[in-house]
């Protein structure tokens, strides 16, 4: 489900942020957290702020 790995890399973010600033978090901190792989977040996200801007 596409949208299910969406959503949890969404989570995943929000959860991190609070904890450092957006520009600290990386693409294997985002996929450790929420246990899926790299391909899959390239998959559907060019970048993390490609996903920032799909979770606004």
């Amino acid at each position: 489900m596409p949208n299910a790995t969406k959503a949890a890399l969404e989570e995943s973010l929000k959860r991190l942020l609070l904890k450092k600033p957006l520009d600290k978090i990386t693409i294997t901190d985002l996929t450790t957290d929420c246990g899926i792989s790299r391909m899959a977040f390239y998959y559907h996200f060019k970048d993390i702020y490609d996903l920032v801007e799909w979770s606004v």
